[in-house]
């Protein structure tokens, strides 16, 4: 059963991180794409998160995407790198936002301008029933303003431990949560296994800018497509003798894909 599809509104980012894998993109879907997408995946699932590659807040009609999810009434979760968040003020506001999750790590080795943390701290005061996340990586290596600002909302905040691994509670519906660095699957590493267990097309999938529908959200390039949203809606492609056939491969812990057999992440699972 799919619980959420990942939605690439853009490939275009702002920033050049060293641990992801955009080429620097850019292309912006179409609201007219994005809206077509949004009904589709209403049929399947209420979740959706504007996440693969590229930074959501750039994009030219984020504030009218998130009037469409409202109205049709999804549940949002929005991964950015927080640089744009200042642009929109009103975005606690939006009734789809579930849970936002700002990647601090992602600035870490950019220009942090005074204000984004100020913006960050407006966030963290505001009285919303939406989950903030504040990302980090490895609390070992950070350094310079990045370092110094999780030491000071430690200080500011009785920080608690929750039952999520690396994850801490600051306050109701607001954490810090110390995301693992993880290696991206490539189609030209060697394989690791061609059998595995893995959540791809079982409970998620993804939608790139272009429309293809991959079945893992480490898939930017669709080595993993198993149909375009243009074409067939996702009802029809879930529906497909390709992923019924799909799906009864990993079922046996069969993996389908050459891009599965080369990928790393997916061997977490395998520890559930």
């Amino acid at each position: 059963m799919i619980k959420r599809v990942y939605l690439e509104i853009t490939d275009v980012c702002n920033l050049n991180c060293p641990f992801c894998t955009n080429p620097k993109g850019h292309t912006f879907m179409s609201l007219e794409d994005i809206k077509r997408a949004v009904d589709s995946i209403k049929e399947i699932t209420d979740y959706i998160y504007l996440h693969v590659l590229g930074e959501p807040t750039l994009h030219p009609d984020f504030n009218s995407i998130l009037d469409y999810l409202d109205e049709t009434d999804m549940n949002l979760q929005l991964v950015t790198n927080g640089t744009l968040l200042k642009q929109y003020p009103n975005i606690l506001s939006h009734k789809c936002l579930r849970k936002l999750s700002v990647s601090l790590h992602s600035v870490s080795n950019s220009i942090i301008e005074e204000d984004y943390f100020n913006t960050i701290d407006e966030l963290l005061e505001n009285k919303s029933n939406t989950a903030i996340e504040l990302r980090f990586y490895d609390r070992s290596k950070l350094n310079g303003k990045l370092k110094l600002y999780l030491n000071e909302l430690i200080e500011r905040y009785n920080i608690e431990i929750t039952s999520k691994n690396n994850s801490y509670r600051l306050k109701d519906n607001t954490y810090i949560y110390f995301e693992e660095l993880f290696k991206w699957p490539d189609i030209n590493d060697p394989i690791v296994s061609d059998t595995g267990k893995c959540l791809g097309a079982k409970s998620q999938l993804a939608i790139l800018h272009n429309g293809d529908v991959t079945i893992c959200c480490l898939d930017p390039k669709g080595h993993n497509k198993i149909g375009n949203i243009k074409k067939n809606s996702l009802k029809e492609i879930l529906e497909s003798d390709m992923y019924l056939d799909l799906i009864k491969k990993i079922n046996d812990n069969r993996l389908y894909f050459e891009l599965c057999q080369k990928c790393t992440y997916r061997l977490r699972f395998s520890k559930q």
